[in-house]
């Protein structure tokens, strides 16, 4: 039987992968009630998940105590994809110079399961985040790791979603592995650059 805690933590989990999938739309008023039937769980629990959400500014709790999902405008996904090109750049660029084989060799794994192409949206979401998180981790810079880290990019990403074709953006992925496994840095930010002004683009 599960504790508190994991029961607390299934909610969470299934309740934010309905906010990233678009099951729950941003701006829509949320019932409670029928969530908590969906989840299968009770209000307390459904509530304590919400508030987890909340802190993530993923869910907006108004003061009358009604939940939607938060929107995001335009303006608000450019300035983060510029914030993110402006770290990511020098991210790549000092892993590129700096990393060991075997963070590289991570990196490139994280690919191996797409090799007949993304099949999931969802999974591949995941990997994306993971793609970009490994990179910054291991970058040597532990104040552009800590800037990165408190400013919530993905949880403002997610709300929006893979806005280009998922074969883009693996290949793109692929090109800047490949860059990195040379050890040719300047390709590396060249590349992490057009990849992010791709995603600037998709969402003018």
């Amino acid at each position: 039987m599960q504790s508190l805690v994991e029961q607390l933590e299934d909610v969470y989990i299934k309740l934010r992968k309905m906010i990233v999938t678009k099951k729950l739309l941003p701006g829509l008023q949320v019932s409670r009630p029928s969530l908590a039937v969906e989840l299968q769980t009770s209000d307390n629990l459904l509530d304590l998940a919400i508030e987890k959400l909340a802190n993530e500014n993923l869910i907006i709790i108004s003061p009358n105590k009604s939940v939607q999902v938060r929107e995001i405008s335009t303006v608000e996904m450019i300035e983060i994809l510029d914030c993110r090109i402006a770290l990511e750049t020098k991210a790549v660029k000092l892993f590129t110079l700096t990393a060991a084989q075997d963070k590289i060799d991570d990196l490139r794994n994280l690919m191996v399961p797409f090799e007949k192409g993304p099949q999931s949206i969802h999974v591949f979401q995941k990997i994306d985040r993971h793609f970009h998180e490994l990179i910054v981790n291991n970058c040597g810079n532990k104040t552009l790791k800590e800037l990165f880290d408190k400013s919530n990019f993905w949880e403002s990403m997610e709300l929006i979603g893979i806005t280009r074709s998922l074969n883009d953006v693996l290949q793109e992925h692929l090109d800047i592995i490949s860059a990195i496994h040379h050890r040719n840095h300047n390709r590396a930010v060249l590349l992490m650059r057009r990849h992010l002004e791709y995603c600037k683009d998709s969402i003018l």
